[in-house]
C-alpha cells in the first residue's frame, strides 16, 4: 500500500499560482452549475463553551478523488496564540475509498476563496475603480490582494482591525509583494465609505460597519463570518444590495448574513439574484446598473476544494 501523501502549508503556496487558482475555481463553479458534482450541504455544529465544526465533502464527477474538509473555528483563540480558524482536506480514491493524502487547509481555504472573489468581481464590479478595501488582517485578507489585483487595476488598497499592530504588519507584508500603496484605515466606517471594492474577512459575530456607510455602485465580497449567529454585514447594507451567492441552499441554512435578515423579514429569498456559478455560464442574467451595491456572500464550497485538492494531488 502507497503511504499517504502529506501536503504542507508551504507545498500548497508554492503549487497555486494566483492564475492557476482562478481558473480551478472557474472550473469548480461551472461544474457545480452543470450538476456535475455531488456536494451534501456541510453539516455544522458547535461545543458549548468551545469551537464550532463543520464538515465539506465533495465529489467532481470523472475525478479519481472524494475530499472531506474538517474546519474548526474559535474566536479569541489569538490571545492564546492560536490560529481562529484551522482546516484540513482529506483525500480519498472515489473508486476504492483508499486514502491518498491529507492537505493541510488553511492556505487552500484561503487561496481558492480569494480566486472566488475574483470571479464575482470581474463580473460585478465596475470597471473602473480606484480603492479596494479590506477589513481583516488574517491569511485570507492577505491572499485577497494578488487576486483582487489579477481582476482590477486599482490605485491602492485600504486594510482595518481592531488591532493596530495587525494594521501595520498587513501594511509592511503586502507592501512588499505588490507596487500598490497599502495603507490602513482609522476606522471600519472610513474604510467602507472610501472603497470600490470590499473585502470583509473577519469572524465577526456582528456587523463591522453601518451599511448606510457604503457608497453606491461599490462592490462587496463577504467572505469571512459563514456560522448561522455570525454576519460581517448589517441588514440595512443587504436590504441595499444586488446580492449574489456562492450557494443559494448554504447561504438561507449556514449563513448569518443572510439569515438573519429573513429571520427579520427585511428581505425575502428573492433578494439573492444569482448564484456565482450561473453568473459564469451566463453573465446576462443579470445587469447591474451603475449605482447598485453588488454583494458576493460566500462561505466556502465543498467542490471548491475537491477540484483544487484533486489538482494538488496529481501534481505533488
Amino acid at each position: 500500500m502507497k503511504p499517504i501523501l502529506s501536503i504542507s502549508e508551504a507545498e500548497v503556496g508554492q503549487a497555486l499560482t494566483v492564475r492557476k487558482s482562478i481558473e480551478l475555481a472557474r472550473q469548480a463553479y461551472v461544474k457545480r452549475a452543470r450538476k456535475l458534482a455531488l456536494e451534501p450541504v456541510r453539516t455544522w455544529f458547535t461545543i458549548p463553551g468551545g469551537a464550532s465544526f463543520y464538515f465539506m465533502p465533495a465529489h467532481v464527477f470523472g475525478l479519481r478523488t472524494v475530499t472531506v474538509k474538517v474546519v474548526s473555528v474559535k474566536r479569541g483563540n489569538g490571545t492564546r496564540l492560536l490560529p481562529s480558524t484551522s482546516a484540513t482536506i482529506y483525500v480519498f480514491d472515489s473508486k476504492t475509498g483508499s486514502a491518498l493524502a491529507r492537505i493541510a487547509g488553511n492556505n487552500l481555504t484561503a487561496i481558492r476563496t480569494a480566486a472566488s472573489s475574483a470571479l464575482a468581481t470581474h463580473i460585478l464590479a465596475l470597471r473602473e475603480v480606484d480603492t479596494l478595501g479590506i477589513i481583516g488582517t488574517g491569511r485570507q485578507a492577505q491572499a485577497h490582494v494578488p487576486a483582487m489585483l489579477q481582476v482590477r487595476n486599482v490605485s491602492r488598497v485600504l486594510v482595518y482591525s481592531r488591532s493596530k499592530a495587525h494594521r501595520a504588519a498587513f501594511v509592511r507584508s503586502v507592501s512588499k509583494s505588490t507596487s500598490v500603496p497599502v495603507s490602513s484605515a482609522t476606522s471600519a466606517e472610513e474604510l467602507a465609505r472610501k472603497s470600490d471594492v470590499l473585502v470583509l474577512a473577519t469572524s465577526s459575530p456582528v456587523p463591522l460597519f453601518r451599511g448606510s456607510s457604503v457608497s453606491r455602485g461599490t462592490h462587496v465580497n463577504a467572505i469571512g463570518a459563514s456560522l448561522p449567529s455570525s454576519r460581517e454585514m448589517d441588514t440595512t447594507l443587504v436590504k441595499r444590495s444586488v446580492l449574489v451567492v456562492d450557494s443559494l441552499e448554504q447561504a438561507v441554512a449556514t449563513y448569518g448574513d443572510v439569515m438573519i435578515p429573513l429571520k427579520e423579514r427585511a428581505i425575502t429569498r428573492s433578494r439573492i439574484r444569482a448564484e456565482l456559478g450561473e453568473l459564469i455560464l451566463d453573465p446576462r442574467i443579470m445587469k447591474r446598473g451603475k449605482n447598485d451595491i453588488t454583494i458576493f456572500k460566500a462561505g466556502g464550497l465543498a467542490v471548491l476544494d475537491a477540484i483544487f485538492a484533486d489538482y494538488l494531488v496529481s501534481r505533488l
